[in-house]
């Protein structure tokens, strides 16, 4: 298709669309029946309609497909709902086919169906093109609809088999949109206008800017009258395709994990918004910051106390044995890290930033199949094992080192990762105290745990408890961050362990 200029507003109604645009468009349609498919998600179109343009068809023996699409025309849609249709629908050849006549801020949903190849991701759903009419239309009543236009299709590629037709079109991934896991676990999760966190954000003004990664900025807002962050998923600084793709995939996936999965310790997920040049999601706020925040005292923040630290660690332990247990395939965090680890007004910990999460195998004996080799994820280095640093491999365990990481921040107060320390790395820093420690047999038991101990946190009555519960903690912790990940326990374990040790007194 020669992508010529042409002077047309991309609301405008569908039968303006140019000659050889439509032509084109029905010749993919007509083929192996695809239209039927795409009337099955039509607002507006009925069973009559669907029977008048079979009926054209043989009658007339014209185009049903470009039949179907001035009667949807004739209902008020315009040439954008017909672009976000095609998305919804998986027709990437349709929508190339007409894409010089869409805004630039709309080919976005071109580059997710490319992803598709990506086993993680979600497949397209209405709910990623449902702007119908230019209204933003309810999920609820996408569902409502959905049922009887599943009946439409499948009534009619059954006749179509038996007639020796071709039931589905081979533009589409699947025929079964309707069991998309995406649509199902966003039945429940509101999606939001891009204007609406645009003006809560006072336009993504850099005061209101609470963080920075490397897929995106999160901001603080008002929405409703609700305190809100807004993570705009943007990669600064680059035009390159790859990098783009890359940062619709991790919107997508964490949006698909954080509206599936809803936990105490699960930062809350009010609404999203993909209309935008950028997608968007929308958190709860949390009034106090990350874990790596607090144990640095920014901005001049009173430390943790021993109890906090305690709460902290079995919410988070807790958090992430949810994910790797509540179904047959445990979810992976992949970039678990006291940055990632979010405070409400409660100090309660709830789990961020699931932009890296997969779904994988669980840790088991090693005579099983190797686990999930990843080559996307990008957590901090100080977080990773061994075995994803050098071969990719991904498994529930890089969470179970993660965490143990976690663990030793939340005890001594000290950063991941510190140039100016030797070793710089805080696990290797903490196993190298211990071992000098120990090679002096006349120093104290419990002494090197005493000298890592965070000495900002406030001393308690009976300090001697705090220091038992450092000494487990800190235990623990190495014992999640072992070189080998065979050697590692599972959360089932150590949220156990955890329990054993919570015996601190205010």
């Amino acid at each position: 298709m020669d992508n010529c200029s042409y002077d047309i507003d991309e609301d405008a109604p569908i039968h303006a669309l140019p000659y050889e645009v439509m032509r084109d468009l029905s010749r993919i349609l007509d083929g192996g029946d695809a239209w039927v498919e795409l009337a099955a998600k039509m607002p507006d179109i009925t069973v009559q309609d669907v029977d008048g343009c079979r009926q054209f068809s043989s009658t007339h023996r014209g185009s049903p497909s470009e039949y179907l699409l001035r009667i949807w025309a004739s209902k008020g849609y315009s040439i954008l709902s017909l672009y976000n249709l095609l998305a919804i629908t998986r027709m990437v050849r349709c929508m190339r086919t007409m894409r010089h006549l869409i805004p630039e801020s709309h080919h976005y949903l071109e580059e997710y169906i490319l992803c598709a190849d990506d086993s993680s991701l979600p497949t397209p759903s209405q709910s990623d093109a449902q702007y119908f009419k230019g209204q933003h239309a309810s999920l609820a009543s996408v569902r409502r609809e959905d049922a009887q236009r599943q009946k439409l299709v499948s009534g009619y590629s059954s006749a179509s088999q038996k007639s020796g037709g071709a039931s589905t079109s081979s533009e589409t991934a699947s025929s079964g949109n309707m069991s998309d896991p995406i649509l199902s676990a966003l039945q429940n999760t509101l999606t939001v206008p891009y204007s609406d966190l645009q003006l809560a954000t006072q336009n993504f003004s850099e005061d209101n800017i609470l963080g920075r990664g490397g897929y995106g900025v999160v901001y603080v807002g008002e929405w409703k009258r609700t305190k809100i962050a807004v993570k705009r998923f943007m990669a600064t600084g680059s035009k390159n395709a790859q990098v783009q793709r890359e940062r619709l995939r991790q919107s997508l996936q964490e949006l698909k994990t954080l509206a599936k999965f809803r936990h105490d310790n699960i930062l809350p997920l009010y609404a999203f918004s993909l209309e935008g040049p950028e997608p968007c999601l929308v958190y709860q706020f949390m009034s106090n910051g990350s874990l790596e925040d607090r144990l640095s005292c920014r901005h001049g923040t009173p430390p943790l106390s021993w109890r906090q630290k305690r709460e902290i660690a079995e919410g988070t332990a807790r958090g992430l044995h949810f994910l790797h247990s509540i179904g047959s395939v445990p979810i992976i965090h992949g970039d678990v890290k006291s940055a990632n680890i979010l405070l409400d007004r409660h100090f309660e910990p709830k789990l961020g930033d699931f932009g890296l999460s997969r779904d994988g195998k669980v840790e088991a004996d090693a005579e099983e199949k190797s686990p999930l080799i990843a080559s996307h994820v990008k957590g901090t280095l100080a977080y990773l094992p061994p075995e994803f640093i050098t071969n990719k491999i991904l498994s529930t365990k890089l969470d179970v080192y993660s965490f143990g990481i976690v663990l030793m921040e939340i005890c001594t107060g000290m950063r991941a990762f510190l140039d100016s320390r030797v070793p710089p790395s805080l696990g290797d820093y903490c196993i190298n105290r211990r071992d000098s420690h120990m090679r002096n047999p006349g120093n104290p038991s419990l002494g090197w745990i005493e000298a890592l101990m965070d000495k900002r946190t406030p001393s308690i009555k009976n300090q001697g408890v705090v220091v038992a519960w450092c000494e487990g903690i800190m235990l623990l912790g190495l014992n999640c961050a072992e070189k080998d990940r065979f050697l590692r326990p599972s959360f089932s374990q150590i949220v156990e362990s955890l329990s054993k040790i919570s015996f601190l007194a205010d």
